[in-house]
């Protein structure tokens, strides 16, 4: 599938996330490690006291939101819905046993077991390491990046890093760079990923080493009218390469399209003078694509290496150069919930797996089944192939994201999950849901693929206090956000 101009305002990577880069350079520069600047906390949710449903009024709420969804439920060939109160009854179910298509819905499984697997405070910790302490601002042998899975690196940060260890005085490398992206194992894609949407930047590799979320960045800038647009490509390097040309003019059909060879992209079409684009799209390989954008960094700075790049492990007892830790995983997780990042999702739900013996998606899969099962949450028709819910092989019923989600909520040290999930009409991608008797009431997590139109989350009623609700249909798109933001509206007024 091409990567354009009109697929990208569906499928934009979103900014990096800001971070503290920590440079660990005492045996260079002769003092104590950079203190890494703590992050603006997220605090936990905790719910109030609220009175219980009545009969009458259970009735009434389910009668509101059968006639809300009905539009959607006409236009749909599967669907699973459910509404739990704060006290854990099920205010309504229509299929809620029944598993369906979930689309990024499913990212509230992987997010919550992240959560609740790690320390809200953990970080991802990546490397740079040599066998032997530098001498003289020489490092003997090959100079190593190793990965920790870390879904957020970007390559300002590695190329940070290289400029620190040049101000500390390294000038040469007498060996070649390697990389280690051993933390994670698995193929780069799922195998239950359309074929048809490898060129886009929602579907990009996953790996022990990621940069930029493992893809490169394309800058399109529209010149004068006839002339070549401003072509611009981030980070630099010999693995990536284009040809074609896009042409400034007043069409606006910019197209950038993965070859059959790695790396290489043919540009295509037109951009109207003074507009500008940014693409992202995926690379592969990625610890010979680190390697060498690393190598370019090392050799931009000024600092020597005497052979190229290699995938390699490091060796024990190691020095480390450079730590740069990653954003508190609260921050990961809630870009994750804002932005729907694929990417973050599946770099989490291999590090699940590290902890039950190996940091692939079987062990991942598994940890989310085991999680869900020890806390008393109920999977009808659970099936799990990816973290992000991009698969259309995934199955997920309504009754196991309400119980997740309400599970969540009775925790007595508070609700971690609820801040990080993004609050209906103003963030990320429920920016595009407009409510009326929920507005400022709703966090929650959309889920969209081709035939799929789901949300779920949690809405703030006006005499009941929070329930949790998941509205999940298969067979039709946009078309059902209509319904479910009515039936939630609904909900809110009660």
């Amino acid at each position: 599938m091409k990567n354009t101009a009109k697929s990208k305002k569906s499928s934009t990577r979103f900014p990096a996330l800001k971070r503290t880069v920590f440079v660990a350079l005492a045996m260079l520069a002769g003092c104590a490690h950079s203190p890494v600047a703590p992050p603006h906390a997220i605090a936990v949710a905790h719910r109030r006291a609220a009175p219980a449903w009545g009969e009458a009024a259970k009735r009434d709420l389910r009668s509101a939101v059968a006639q809300a969804l009905a539009p959607a439920v006409a236009l749909s060939y599967d669907w699973s819905c459910a509404v739990v109160a704060q006290d854990g009854t099920l205010l309504y179910s229509d299929r809620s046993a029944h598993a369906v298509v979930p689309a990024s819905t499913q990212k509230l499984i992987v997010g919550a077991v992240t959560l609740a697997q790690f320390n809200s405070g953990y970080r991802f910790h990546t490397h740079f390491a040599s066998a032997l302490p530098p001498r003289n601002g020489v490092i003997a042998g090959d100079f190593w990046l190793v990965g920790s899975g870390d879904p957020s690196l970007r390559s300002d940060d590695v190329r940070r890093g290289v400029e620190k260890l040049r101000a500390a005085g390294i000038r040469a490398i007498e060996g070649g760079v390697a990389v280690d992206a051993s933390v994670l194992a698995g193929p780069e894609l799922n195998p239950y990923w359309n074929p048809g949407d490898a060129n886009e930047d929602f579907m990009a590799p996953t790996s022990g080493v990621s940069i930029d979320e493992d893809t490169v960045e394309f800058r399109i800038a529209g010149t004068s009218t006839g002339l070549p647009a401003g072509v611009r490509v981030k980070p630099r390097s010999r693995t990536v390469s284009f040809f074609g040309s896009i042409a400034s003019g007043s069409a606006d059909d910019v197209t950038i399209a993965a070859m059959g060879t790695p790396g290489v992209f043919r540009l295509s079409g037109t951009i109207p003078p003074g507009r500008h684009h940014t693409f992202y799209l995926p690379v592969h390989d990625i610890p010979h694509y680190a390697g060498v954008v690393l190598l370019g960094f090392l050799r931009d700075a000024g600092i020597s290496v005497a052979r190229g790049s290699q995938a390699a492990k490091v060796p024990r007892n190691a020095q480390t150069l450079w730590d740069h830790p990653s954003p508190a995983l609260t921050q990961l997780v809630h870009h994750m919930m804002i932005f729907s990042d694929n990417h973050f999702a599946e770099q989490f739900l291999r590090t699940l797996g590290a902890a039950r013996g190996r940091a692939d998606d079987a062990h991942g899969l598994a940890a989310e089944r085991a999680v869900l099962k020890n806390e008393g949450i109920p999977a009808p028709g659970l099936r799990l192939v990816d973290g992000s819910g991009l698969a259309d092989a995934n199955r997920v019923a309504a009754i196991t994201l309400v119980r997740l989600l309400a599970h969540s909520d009775a925790d007595e040290r508070g609700n971690a999950l609820y801040p990080l999930l993004a609050r209906g009409g103003l963030d990320g991608t429920l920016k595009r849901y407009h409510f009326s008797q929920a507005s400022g009431r709703v966090r929650a997590k959309s889920g969209h693929l081709a035939s799929v139109s789901a949300l779920a989350g949690y809405v703030n009623t006006r005499h009941h206090g929070r329930v949790a609700f998941a509205f999940l249909f298969n067979g039709v798109r946009d078309a059902a956000d209509p319904a479910v933001v009515a039936a939630i509206d609904s909900i809110a007024r009660r």
